[in-house]
């Protein structure tokens, strides 16, 4: 951890000049005794005493409450609506009370989404760092992506065989709330007449109703042709009009496969010949779309079924064999089997444990086409009609009607079905392929977010950068070492900024947030915490102790309750509240230095600090 700078001291003082005192009259909060207490800003106070003695009821339901509830005073009606009221102190006077911020002994939340980097804000500037100076390699081939000319694109277009109908489209707009009246009536003024919504194409001269409160895909038609010599100079015309309306990215929809592929100047990879956008922060994004793997939702990890529990080997597919499949019974997939059966040879009256593994991996996970023909018949009807089926496999299935039940109880049943697995398509690094292939100092984002903190500090301190490189990234190298440090500084050290926030005992998650809150340089504060000390390593309490001193000096009162021999010899002020628990506890026992706790005859924790007192220790 740095030393505090001449100017923090300067400025601490100035505080200290300026602001009155924090003065507390006949506080009667739980079980306190009419208590008078007045502190002096930018200390570190320590609040010590036996455990029940009113310490909490000082420092976190007088002094924090009543911060947080002026705050919130200070806030219009509307906003308070929102905000909720807050109990006022039972006190006479409460005075001096800057803004407060508490930092408590609980957990850090259970939102697995809520990482150690994303909590402290270390992975955002990680986001816009691989974003702007990342070199982006090709998930496929794994070689770096160059830009590809619009004549490049032409010509691969100009291969694909005689006759192939193409839509030809233009991005708009991605995972966009909105319901694009403006937008889409500036395309008509440009002369677009056709654009598709969400995978449909729509006419702009008809009325659409587009729901605002849901993101939409939204894709500009430029052109509806075939590849023939005929329309040769048409399709370079509108390969260029895409490419200058997408912004260097267009894609071309064959009408009669419905394959689309995408064409990038910004990105191309001549091995695996697949081109990509740009690289933007959202991608690097595990809590947006745009950057999310679809598989596993940015979570990892995913629920998979068991196979070994939802399957009876010795039954059929015609006997219902796996439990969680929709009956062979019913008409509709009575025929998706018996179709499948007949596309892969297999006998639905087979045994599981007997069919082939290529009839077993089509049932289970679906086929390789996007849609299937299959023909149906009704047996009692005796109709006959053909459809297109895309069949994705029973787990598929199975997932998709648990991932949108509503009870808990259908839910907590199938959950006793699945495991926990690491996600096959993204393998634990939570975004899409592209993206997580990019580098910085060879290292992809998932392998930095993997490190434990002081090995990530050591990666972006040693980073080698060229000259505009080190020009772009000046500033965000500098937040990320600093909160990196200030994790370090706190005594973690050891965890990796992908630790999720229900993973974090109470020690750990409440040290995370006091580096973030050091991050946010905020100054003239009243921060209130609980316990800090907890878990940590007695070799890492001078650290903590430092960064509380430089959350101190920075121009900030640091208000702890404590029981920490350490933490109590380095405090300025030392409250000492007792004699005892419950309604024996409650009083003022010292207010001072040091000196003044440890001569005390009334206070017990100084009577065990001086030696006077001892817990002799076991045989």
């Amino acid at each position: 951890m740095r030393p505090c700078s001449i100017m923090e001291k300067l400025i601490a003082k100035f505080y200290k000049m300026q602001e009155p005192k924090i003065v507390l009259k006949k506080v009667k909060v739980h079980n306190l005794k009419s208590v008078d207490l007045d502190l002096n800003h930018n200390e570190l106070i320590v609040f010590t005493g036996v455990s029940g003695s009113g310490k909490s009821s000082l420092a976190f339901d007088t002094i924090y409450i009543e911060g947080q509830r002026r705050y919130v005073e200070s806030l219009s009606t509307y906003a308070r609506r929102h905000l909720g009221d807050l109990t006022k102190p039972d006190a006479e006077l409460i005075s001096g009370i800057s803004p407060t911020i508490a930092i408590e002994q609980k957990t850090a939340g259970r939102n697995p989404r809520s990482t150690v980097g994303t909590i402290t804000g270390i992975y955002d500037f990680m986001r816009v760092l691989f974003a702007r100076i990342g070199i982006a390699h090709c998930p496929v081939s794994g070689e770096v992506v160059t830009p590809q000319s619009a004549e490049q694109i032409l010509r691969t277009i100009r291969e694909l065989p005689q006759g192939t109908r193409l839509i030809l489209l233009a991005p708009f707009a991605k995972n966009k709330k909105a319901e694009f009246k403006e937008d889409f009536a500036e395309l008509v003024r440009k002369g677009y007449t056709r654009v598709r919504l969400d995978g449909k194409i729509i006419d702009l001269s008809e009325e659409v109703k587009i729901d605002g409160k849901v993101a939409h895909d939204v894709d500009i038609v430029i052109d509806r042709l075939g590849v023939t010599p005929e329309e040769d100079n048409r399709l370079a015309e509108a390969v260029s009009q895409a490419l200058e309306a997408g912004q260097g990215l267009m894609s071309i929809l064959q009408a009669d496969s419905g394959k689309e592929t995408l064409f990038s100047q910004h990105a191309f990879s001549p091995k695996s010949g697949l081109s990509y956008g740009p690289l933007e922060p959202s991608d690097f994004s595990f809590n947006h779309p745009n950057g999310m793997c679809p598989t596993c939702q940015g979570l990892g990890m995913i629920q998979e079924f068991d196979l070994q529990k939802i399957i009876n080997p010795d039954l059929s597919i015609a006997e219902d064999c796996c439990s969680i499949s929709s009956s062979y019974k019913t008409v509709r997939y009575g025929n998706i089997y018996d179709n499948l059966s007949r596309l892969y040879g297999f006998d639905v009256h087979t045994p599981w444990k007997n069919l082939p593994e290529k009839g077993k991996k089509v049932l289970l996970y679906g086929t390789e086409k996007k849609w299937t023909e299959m023909r149906f018949v009704h047996p009692h009807k005796r109709s006959r009609w053909t459809e297109y089926v895309q069949w994705r496999g029973i787990l598929h299935e199975g997932k998709e009607r648990f991932n949108q039940a509503q009870s808990d109880l259908y839910r907590a049943k199938m959950k006793e079905l699945m495991h926990e697995s690491i996600c096959s398509d993204c393998q634990g690094e939570k975004i899409r392929p592209y993206p997580a292939a990019a580098t910085v100092g060879k290292k992809r984002i998932a392998e930095i977010t993997g490190m434990a903190v002081d090995d990530a500090l050591q990666f972006f301190q040693n980073l080698k950068l060229a000259k505009q490189e080190k020009t772009i990234a000046e500033e965000l190298l500098k937040e990320i070492v600093q909160r990196l440090e200030f994790l370090n500084g706190v005594g973690l050290h050891y965890l990796s900024l992908e630790r999720t926030a229900p993973t974090l005992s109470g020690g750990e998650s409440q040290r995370v947030r006091l580096a973030s809150q050091i991050g946010s340089g905020l100054v003239g504060a009243t921060y209130v915490l609980d316990e800090p000390s907890i878990g940590l390593h007695p070799r890492d309490n001078l650290k903590l102790l430092q960064t509380l001193k430089s959350l101190r000096d920075k121009g900030n009162t640091v208000i702890v309750v404590e029981h920490d021999e350490e933490t109590i010899r380095s405090a300025d002020t030392i409250i000492d509240v007792g004699p005892l628990a419950g309604q024996f506890g409650g009083k003022i026992i010292v207010k001072g230095d040091l000196h003044a706790l440890l001569s005390s005859p009334e206070s017990l924790t100084g009577a065990y600090l001086s030696g006077k007192k001892q817990i002799p220790v076991p045989k």
